[in-house]
């Protein structure tokens, strides 16, 4: 294909047809939207292809889409554990939590926890999780704009994209509903399945042997293992602790989190609740060999053509990829997107701010770091970049690129070797993955301030009453949704905010991200430890709760962060990859643990029909419920 340089008006158009696009299914699906029922749930009448692929789209952010390929380009095959963990988690799925949540007629997934634990569990969960997503929402906006606009070369202040992103997923949300979060998810799924058809269809073209030359290169600089067994403390992908991670992770999106719980919700009956998670365990199956694919084929395609890559990647890099720093401990060179031009790259010589790749000393003139192809000027990446020693069957060795070149991959293929167009299109799949995360986040968090508080605990319940001229007590699901939309409208404009509050302190969403991680962890500890155990008491598992996120938090924060290490005692570093396992299992120990000393235990007519055991699962009637055959699984 012919390289290109920047989007052309072409692509600009595609990515507004695009987005209005998202709009007009919002406008289309608003006139159904007549009660909190129809508006948070779709009126639980979808069908399983559209829900099993919303949560397929939803699982894929942004930090997925770009992520993925820019993490397969140093691992390899080894993120086809990720879509074989989501299989383990089939049983569970199928035979336990799908048949109690369904049967239960939940809204909220934390209503469980009422009727299992008390009150005060449930409260707390839906605070944590409120909370949880605000943070990530801020975070799904935030990081692909940061992208798009220094590796794709976007012409959009970063304030601008963050906004038009942010409200048009808040306005299609707010008009529509569950059933325009879901079909918007459908289109973003085809459109983000499509970009990836495109992107490896471009590699093969571009690449002098195509398929052929992408296993060549997977081959010799050793991507194709699958299992590293060799066990790490410090390893991310060591089979020990990489799969333990992706089960819980799948286990805790699956099972504890309301984004995902509230499509089962939407579905029409258990039957197809249960073919929709088959359909997102298929199309996951498929989606991320897919993304894992594109970063093995962009690593061929960069090593053939290395004059592709920008060069603030390979420029004062280390052996281990990270950035040579200055005194101050900021790198050299700042990471913007014309971090080093041709016009640039002679002052940057000057100030001593470009090394050689090798010595690190810095280079004293700028002769041939600037070369001339087909009559334009580009910077000589040979000159600046660092290689390791070749493999057997390749002339050149592997280029040594920083660590945070990873995100900028494959939206940088996408603007600078598609054709006009087709870029945009793909641009849009990333802006997709952005989209399905936020639109799923907004109506989950509204659903909980409609269900948990303002339902449940009665916050604005009489201000509602008093504005329709009703009583409390006839308040009904029509009358909530005047301000369900409302409430999702302030939420969508306040995480927009957020996100802009991130683009202008970049160092809070690394510390953003590390607190995140830490909740899935104790929330699904506290679910397992209600379906699976009688035991377990309303303190045991609130404490488990309070005490599980800080454990988890203390783990993630101490190993992460240089000025946190006087809270980790011991030399050995954990990666980030162990926090989630250790802050599962920390929980589950302390929130049995407690049951055995502390609260009441419920009796088994208590418990009936929600712990695996007593009675049919999601069936609250004794006696003649429990002696009911399960259902069957289709």
């Amino acid at each position: 294909m012919v390289p290109l340089l920047g989007l052309s008006s072409l692509d600009y158009g595609v990515l507004g047809v695009y987005l209005l696009l998202m709009v007009g299914v919002g406008v289309y699906f608003s006139k159904e939207q007549h009660t909190s029922r129809d508006f948070f749930l779709a009126g639980r009448s979808m069908g399983w292809f559209a829900v099993g692929l919303s949560i397929m789209a939803t699982l894929l952010s942004a930090l997925s889409y770009s992520g993925v390929p820019g993490e397969a380009y140093r691992v390899g095959l080894k993120f086809l554990w990720m879509p074989i963990t989501v299989w383990l988690a089939v049983p569970l799925l199928a035979y336990v939590v799908l048949p109690l949540y369904r049967r239960l007629e939940l809204y909220s997934v934390y209503s469980y926890l009422e009727m299992r634990y008390d009150a005060a569990t449930r409260f707390v969960s839906s605070i944590l999780f409120v909370f949880w997503r605000l943070l990530w929402l801020g975070g799904v906006l935030y990081a692909p704009c940061k992208v798009l606009i220094v590796a794709a070369g976007l012409q959009i202040p970063t304030w601008w994209l963050l906004s038009i992103l942010g409200l048009v997923s808040t306005l299609y949300t707010f008009l529509g509903g569950m059933k325009a979060v879901i079909w918007t998810d459908v289109i973003q799924a085809i459109i983000m399945a499509g970009g990836l058809v495109l992107i490896i269809g471009g590699v093969w073209w571009d690449l002098d042997g195509g398929p052929r030359r992408v296993w060549e290169v997977t081959q010799h600089f050793g991507r194709a293992q699958l299992a590293d067994t060799h066990f790490d403390w410090s390893a991310k992908w060591s089979v020990w602790g990489i799969v333990p991670h992706f089960i819980l992770a799948m286990l805790s999106f699956y099972v504890a989190d309301q984004i995902t719980v509230q499509r089962y919700l939407t579905a029409k009956n258990l039957s197809v609740a249960r073919r929709s998670f088959l359909m997102n365990c298929v199309s996951v199956s498929l989606m991320i060999p897919a993304l894992m694919y594109c970063g093995i084929a962009l690593l061929a395609f960069y090593h053939d053509n290395p004059q592709a890559m920008r060069g603030i990647w390979v420029a004062n890099v280390q052996a281990d990829g990270a950035a040579v720093t200055d005194a101050t401990g900021q790198p050299l060179i700042a990471w913007t997107q014309n971090a080093i031009t041709p016009d640039n790259i002679e002052q940057l010589v000057r100030a001593q701010r470009i090394l050689r790749p090798n010595t690190k000393q810095p280079f004293a003139r700028a002769d041939g770091l600037v070369r001339t192809d087909h009559g334009q000027r580009e910077v000589n990446i040979e000159r600046l970049a660092m290689r390791r020693p070749p493999p057997e069957g390749e002339r050149y060795g592997e280029v040594i690129l920083n660590q945070a070149a990873k995100d900028e991959l494959l939206p940088h293929f996408i603007t600078t070797q598609l054709h006009r167009g087709l870029a945009g299109l793909i641009l849009a799949a990333l802006l997709s993955a952005s989209m399905s995360s936020m639109d799923s986040g907004l109506n989950s968090i509204g659903t909980l301030l409609i269900t948990d508080f303002h339902r449940r605990l009665g916050f604005g319940r009489k201000l509602l009453a008093r504005r329709l001229n009703k009583d409390v007590s006839q308040l009904n699901e029509a009358d909530e949704l005047r301000i369900a939309r409302p409430l999702v409208l302030s939420i969508g404009i306040a995480a927009t905010v957020f996100a802009l509050f991130i683009a202008q302190i970049n160092d809070i969403f690394t510390i953003m991200i590390a607190v995140v991680n830490t909740f899935g962890g104790p929330l699904l500890a506290i679910f397992l430890l209600g379906m699976f155990t009688r035991r377990t008491t309303s303190t045991g598992a609130l404490g488990a709760l309070v005490l599980g996120t800080l454990f988890t938090l203390w783990l993630m924060v101490a190993n992460s962060y240089p000025s946190m290490e006087w809270l980790w005692p011991w030399q050995q570093k954990l990666n980030g990859i162990w926090p989630l396992s250790f802050g599962v299992v920390f929980s589950l120990l302390v929130g049995y643990g407690l049951s055995l000393f502390f609260g009441r235990r419920h009796t088994d007519e208590e418990l009936r029909g929600l712990v695996v055991g007593i009675g049919r699962l999601g069936v609250r009637e004794p006696e003649e419920a429990s002696l009911a055959m399960p259902d069957a699984f289709d």
